[in-house]
């Protein structure tokens, strides 16, 4: 499983790039905050993966165990209904969690202006 999960890692970032570390965006004047802000979260995203995975995983435990536990169809349906809803709830998170991971080095240049581009001394000279 483990394996699996870092061939796809792997995959992904081969696709999408290594991801924004200090000095990878060619930023604008005035725009260098953006990438303390991208470094940050690059750090804190999988901790929160991590955090959020094992709450909602225990939460569902819980869950279950009172599903199991429960004397009347009433409670267990409800239960039930409380187990999907926390199923569904922590693939959206992860899923969320993941994509801007992975992909945040391709949606947040469409958010920055271009660098003007202004020809040099020398490439004027040849000329």
């Amino acid at each position: 499983m483990n394996t699996l999960l870092t061939k796809m890692t792997t995959y992904l970032l081969s696709i999408t790039g290594r991801g924004m570390l200090a000095g990878d965006l060619n930023l604008p004047a005035g725009w260098e905050w953006v990438e303390e802000i991208v470094n940050a979260i690059d750090i804190l995203l999988y901790p929160l993966l991590i955090v959020v995975g094992a709450a909602g995983m225990i939460y569902a435990v819980v869950i279950g165990v009172q599903m199991g536990r429960a004397d009347s169809t009433e409670k267990r349906e409800e239960a039930k209904k409380r187990l999907i809803n926390v199923i569904v709830g922590l693939a959206i998170i992860i899923g969320l969690i993941l994509f801007f991971k992975l992909f945040i080095s391709v949606i947040l240049p469409a958010f920055i202006p271009p660098v003007e581009q202004t020809p040099d001394a020398t490439a004027m000279l040849r000329w």
